[in-house]
């Protein structure tokens, strides 16, 4: 019975808790420009609206340290090739006080921008971002994962 009763408030706690991590963050993704042509170098613009006393985590800091720096993931196809690596666009710069290390993150909005060389037009870039939101106020931190496309 208290095994029930532990599971129904678990499950409930995991619904609000999952409804409100959707509030923290709001991702938008695009292309620098569409209908481009076999050949064509673009951008994939990732952009995030941060909730008030959040902040997200940059891509360009190494994991080693406490906070998980967002990692995109792209499905692979042959309508496009990586050309780089994922940019962070104008991150904040903070320093870890218990490893006493540097950290990128975003408050208020977040952009990264990867390159892409088209090789097949009218194909579609997909995949996925994964990273931590955390709390400014009580230091609560949320880990979450998103699936994106384009075309």
């Amino acid at each position: 019975m208290i095994y029930r009763i532990l599971m129904v408030v678990l499950c409930f706690a995991g619904s609000v808790f999952s409804q409100d991590l959707k509030d923290i963050s709001h991702w938008k993704v695009s292309l620098s420009k569409t209908g481009a042509k076999p050949g064509e170098q673009i951008e994939i613009v990732f952009s995030a609206d941060i909730n008030k006393n959040w902040k997200l985590y940059s891509s360009d800091f190494k994991g080693d340290i406490g906070p998980l720096p967002t990692e995109f993931a792209f499905n692979a196809n042959n309508a496009y090739q990586l050309v780089g690596e994922i940019r962070a666009v104008k991150p904040l710069k903070a320093v870890d006080p218990t490893w006493d290390k540097a950290y990128t993150y975003f408050t208020d909005k977040a952009e990264f921008r990867q390159t892409i060389r088209v090789a097949k037009a009218g194909g579609k870039v997909s995949g996925t971002i994964k990273g931590l939101l955390c709390s400014n106020e009580d230091g609560l931190c949320v880990p979450f994962k998103e699936s994106f496309e384009v075309h």
